[in-house]
Order: C-alpha cells, then structure tokens, then sequence
C-alpha cells in the first residue's frame, strides 16, 4: 500500500484539535468584523476605495464596492438587509449546468466533447417541467482554437474552461428564446469569468464574444440572469473591510501601529460568507460592485453581486449590472432564488432547477471511456490506429 495512512491518521488528529482550538478566537474576529462592517461609513468606505483604485502599488487584494444605487440607499450604513419578496403566482425558472471531456493531452486525436444540462421548471397554474441536456462532439479548427484561421491559441486549460461557459449560457439562452410568463435564469457558478484575467486582449474578447451575446438576449428579453455559487470562498468585502481600516501603505503591514491591526491580519482569513452569516433565512445583503480586472471587458454588462441565506448556507449570487439596477428584476430573482431553496430536498438546501440541471449535464467515467472507445475504433476501421503517450499506456496497463 504506497500511501501510509498510519501517519497520515496521527495529523488528522493533530490537524482537528488545532481547529477546535483556534475557533473561539476566529469566531470572535468574525464578530468583531461583522459589527465593523456594519458600522461603516458607506461614503468613507467608497472613498478609501476609490483612492485606492487610484494608486500605485495598489492593495493585493480583490475587493468590492457598494454598489451606489440613489440617495438614502445607506443611511443605516451596510447593516440593511433585504427580505424575499413573493414569487408571482405562476412563473419559470430555467436552470443550467454543464459537464465535460476536455481535450487530452495524451492523444494524438484533438477533441473534446461537451454536455450541457438544463432544467426549465414551471410553477403555478400550469405546472410542468422539461429536464434534458445538449451533447457535442467538437473537433473542428473552429472548436479547437481562438484564432482558427491561424491555428492560434489553442482551446485548453483556462481557455477551454471559459468555452464551457459561454456555450452553457449560450444553451440557456436558446431554451428561453420562446418564454412569456415572468422567468427567471439560473446558472451554475459566477458570471465573472475571472480565470481569463491574464489572457491577452483579444483573447479575451473571442472567448467572451457568445457569453455576452447571451446576456444581452436576457436584458433584451427582461430576464433576469443569477450565477448562483454555493458556499463561496470569496473575500471581496472582507478585503474592502481591510482597506477601510488600514492607516499605512500597501505592503508596510510589519510597521503599522493601528489599533485594528489584528483584526486586518485576521481578515485575511475570513471569508464574506462569515461576514454575512447573521442574515435571516431568505434575507439577502447589499448589492456590491465587484472589480475584477477582467469585468473592462464586459463593457456595460458589469457584474454585481450580493449575498443571501439560502437557509442552511450563505450563497454569493452574480448579476448583471442591468438586474441590480431594476428593482422589478432584482426583487423577482431574489424570490425565485428563495422560493428554489425552499423546495430543495437536500440541507444545506440548493436550488431544484441547478440540481436537475447537474443530473442531467454528468458524464459518467463509463461514459467517457465508451467515447474514447469509439473513436479509437472508428479511425481503427480507416485505417489508422492511435498511439497515446507512454505514460498514458503505462498507466492503463497497469494492475492496480
């Protein structure tokens, strides 16, 4: 038996009596900063930020602003919550999810192959429900690189992530082309597709190009879209939280003399869902405006987000800029979103229509071996026989 699970066992032990004893301590600077935030002085807050977006060397730190929605918005500071509203008495609630088979690298065959789940789920007088999914095969130079005509920038890795992506929302756009009742569109994890940050320009345009097409259908068409991401690891506001209180200059953490100075190093340990876990069921945050360096190429499809007790866990919900700013679509995805979670089987609870949306999108392991089995065998019977890498055939001939 390679791994040693005798060791591994003894820090395991080690490892959850540390947790257990650092947990009071934690718990009482998440609730030293919860107070902070809610305390804060809104425009302070903006300002700081916005000096610091200003200058040179800039925090490390992601953070996230408030999102200035009118006059009076904050005057209770960040302590303002906003409950559910009730859901229309008939409406629709669409649900994506996707799956995949990336191209493998151990394969002289390039191809990959995508499974897009979807769910449209209808409540109310006319209650019904249409669970299937969109399977794809791709193969050809339009499939496999950005820049097919030149066989630039191949579709891989970060790239091939954000493929999936756009062709999910892309699918959730087609099966709403015909809806008329009030609907609401759910996706699967966040509308920010920050992983192509450090793409190149164009790059990031052509890789854009569809997810943006599909969200101006959904403003067009007046539905409000959500990136519904369950149990998010973000730390946007805790990291505004940081430079609100911070006194010194980016990277002098070592001399500063604040009195808040254990709280600010404390803060690069908790995450925004600590910070907004006293919200009651179905209660969802401010809207804040993320700034991601990533969103200069949305133009104006920015993308905000706000937080919300999905009851059992606080879920981060994306939206575009045009759903923060409509009271009418944010407050009918806000109960949808609420209305989901309530008729989640599971706990924590998760929204029906992402979850059916999920069954429908998994690739089986035996799935993905029948299709390397078929192509194998198709270019066997025209003659050509496919040789993958060494490593690959060791591994497979091996025992174990």
């Amino acid at each position: 038996m390679p791994l040693k699970l005798g060791p591994i066992s003894d820090q395991v032990e080690s490892m959850a009596k540390a947790l257990v004893e650092q947990f009071p301590v934690q718990e009482d600077y998440v609730q030293r900063a919860r107070r902070r935030l809610r305390s804060a002085d809104v425009d302070q807050l903006r300002a700081k930020l916005d000096q610091h977006f200003r200058r040179q060397p800039r925090f490390p730190w992601l953070v996230a602003k408030p999102l200035d929605a009118g006059p009076g918005l904050y005057e209770q500071g960040l302590a303002v919550t906003t409950s559910a509203p009730p859901v229309p008495r008939d409406f629709c609630v669409a649900g994506t999810d996707g799956s995949s088979i990336p191209p493998d690298r151990h394969s002289p065959v390039r191809y990959y192959v995508v499974n897009v789940g979807y769910a449209l789920i209808t409540y109310g007088s006319e209650s019904s429900a249409v669970l299937d999914s969109r399977s794809q095969l791709c193969f050809e130079d339009r499939d496999l690189y950005v820049f097919p005509e030149q066989h630039e920038a191949p579709i891989d890795g970060i790239r091939f992530g954000a493929r999936m992506e756009a062709e999910s929302l892309r699918i959730l756009r087609d099966v709403l082309q015909d809806s008329r009742r009030p609907v609401v569109a759910l996706r699967d994890g966040p509308l920010t597709l920050w992983t192509l940050q450090n793409e190149d320009e164009k790059v990031q345009q052509a890789l854009l190009r569809d997810f943006l097409d599909a969200m101006y259908f959904f403003q067009d068409s007046h539905i409000p879209l959500g990136g519904y991401i369950s149990f998010s690891g973000s730390r946007d506001v805790a990291n505004s939280l940081r430079v609100l209180i911070c006194e010194g200059q980016p990277g002098q953490c070592d001399g500063c003399a604040s009195d808040e100075r254990d709280l600010c190093k404390a803060l690069a340990t908790i995450r925004d869902r600590d910070l907004f876990a006293d919200l009651e069921e179905g209660q969802r945050s401010e809207l804040f405006a993320s700034s991601s360096q990533v969103l200069e190429a949305y133009g104006d499809q920015r993308i905000d987000f706000f937080y919300i007790n999905a009851g059992g866990e606080i879920a981060r919900v994306e939206v575009p800029r045009w759903v923060s700013l409509s009271c009418e679509q944010l407050g009918l995805l806000h109960a949808v979103i609420h209305d989901q979670c309530q008729r989640s089987p599971g706990f924590p609870p998760y929204p029906p229509a992402l979850l059916e949306a999920h069954e429908q999108a998994v690739i089986t392991v035996a799935e993905r071996r029948l299709i390397e089995e078929m192509v194998e065998q198709s270019l066997g019977q025209l003659g050509y026989h496919v040789t993958r890498s060494a490593k690959d055939d060791s591994k497979r001939r091996r025992g174990v």
